[in-house]
């Protein structure tokens, strides 16, 4: 992929993500004022489980059919492009029935044993519902961003915005007040998500006719099945092993705040509380100028796969430095508004004062997470999955010591402590990583080894 390329790509996910951020925002503004903050709490207590499961069935396999669809793309292997997608899709979508029938059937122990709240249980049940339709939603997504056409994805996540919000503002119309708790918060998600995936659909059915040409059965080369799926599983196992530990340490740490910040407080109500304000209102505020920079990796990750597949080194390199100073400048000047504008913001549109102290007090990160996002990406297209998730892993670990050990007697500014520590581990490492890989002699043979099985 060319550098324009890139640019275009990462300007049409920036412009629909930004949209969809607004839409996200006015979601969560809504949930707040008409469930309250306590019930938001509850609502994200859920999330770990459905994360998981997404993890499980299709993350790992999207990110690598990306991968290998623009990695063929650069070779001209049509057919393999073709079959392999095909293989994605039917796999996603097993593996999810299989995940989603095991939470449901086990969804009481998971809420009462490990979440330690059983009003999560209709609330998990429920959420679960929407897991095979984000698998085939993730999976064709994910092929359209390989071609480089990303707007497909953005017009998606767009939509499933505007479906869950007009799902929450009509159940919160019809319910009484009383009913008005997180299951309208659960509820709305998943109607979101399978409004978006028959959008993905349709956008598919209607348009293969002007991008199957790009798939058609034309070259002869690498056209043995087992040739094919043998590198995508050995991408996709470690992607997906990496999401899955993430997403296991990341529910480990989800359910270690609420309990721990319980012992500082000594209230189980004024904790939770404190939890969704993080969950709910801080963290979303510093994620929403990563919108771009989630966009940029999107893109990186085709465009790295696609200059190994041409064997263009200074592209990549080029990919990496310019990419770090964009996500600094852009991580400052969002501390810098933070810092003088966090507290009215969070006053203004969640009613929330406290929020906006926090927001001020952890905003000085934003440099360190938006360059750790696109890091990650980077490695990944540099076939450097594994290193990626042991550098991640080690994040989570020093952030769940710190909230075990430190958050019961110091509070949140102790949590706000451990994630300050990791995502500068994680910076370090990634980097250092990312450039010795380059020097590696037997680096652009290994991956062209890789592909040819």
């Amino acid at each position: 992929m060319s550098k324009k390329t890139i640019i275009k790509g990462t300007l049409i996910l920036t412009i629909a993500g930004i949209a969809t951020k607004f839409l996200g925002f006015y979601n969560r503004i809504f949930l707040t004022r008409t469930i309250g903050v306590k019930e938001i709490g509850v609502y994200q207590l859920v999330f770990p489980l459905y994360i998981l499961a997404f993890s499980i069935s299709c993350s790992g396999l999207a990110t690598a059919l990306t991968k290998h669809i623009s990695y063929f793309l650069g070779q001209n292997k049509h057919r393999s492009m073709n079959r392999i997608s095909r293989f994605c899709f039917l796999l996603s979508i097993g593996a999810s029935l299989i995940v989603c029938s095991f939470i449901y059937l086990f969804s009481e122990f998971l809420c009462t044993n490990i979440l330690k709240n059983s009003d999560c249980i209709p609330l998990l049940r429920t959420i679960i519902i929407a897991i095979p339709f984000v698998a085939l939603k993730a999976g064709i997504n994910a092929f359209f961003v390989g071609v480089d056409k990303p707007g497909f994805q953005g017009i998606t996540n767009f939509f499933e915005q505007i479906a869950r919000i007009g799902t929450g503002m009509f159940l919160a119309h019809i319910w009484a007040s009383d009913r008005l708790d997180a299951k309208l918060a659960v509820i709305a998600v998943v109607t979101g998500e399978i409004a978006a995936t028959f959008l993905s659909a349709i956008f598919f059915i209607v348009n293969k006719n002007k991008y199957m040409p790009i798939v058609k059965n034309t070259d002869k080369s690498n056209d043995n099945a087992t040739g094919i799926v043998k590198p995508y599983i050995m991408d996709a196992v470690p992607i997906t092993t990496n999401n899955l530990m993430l997403t296991l340490f990341s529910s480990l740490e989800t359910i270690l705040i609420p309990a721990m910040l319980y012992y500082y407080y000594m209230n189980s109500d004024k904790s939770m509380e404190i939890y969704g304000i993080i969950t709910g209102i801080v963290i979303p505020f510093l994620l929403f100028p990563a919108t771009i920079t989630t966009s940029l990796s999107t893109m990186l990750l085709p465009a790295v796969s696609y200059a190994r597949a041409k064997s263009n080194i200074s592209l990549i390199v080029e990919a990496i430095k310019k990419s770090l100073m964009f996500c600094f400048v852009l991580g400052l000047l969002s501390w810098g508004f933070y810092m003088i504008f966090g507290k009215a913001l969070c006053i203004f549109t969640f009613k929330n004062e406290y929020a906006g102290v926090l927001l001020q007090k952890i905003s000085f990160l934003c440099p360190f997470i938006y360059i750790s996002g696109n890091m990650s990406a980077i490695l990944n297209g540099m076939g450097k999955a594994f290193g990626n998730l042991m550098i991640n892993v080690a994040g989570l670990v020093v952030r769940i010591i710190i909230t075990v050990t430190l958050v019961p007697t110091y509070g949140i500014t102790a949590y706000f402590l451990g994630m300050t520590l990791s995502y500068i581990l994680l910076d370090v490492c990634m980097l250092v990583m990312a450039f010795r890989s380059l020097n590696e002699k037997p680096y652009i043979q290994s991956q062209k080894n890789h592909f040819s099985m």
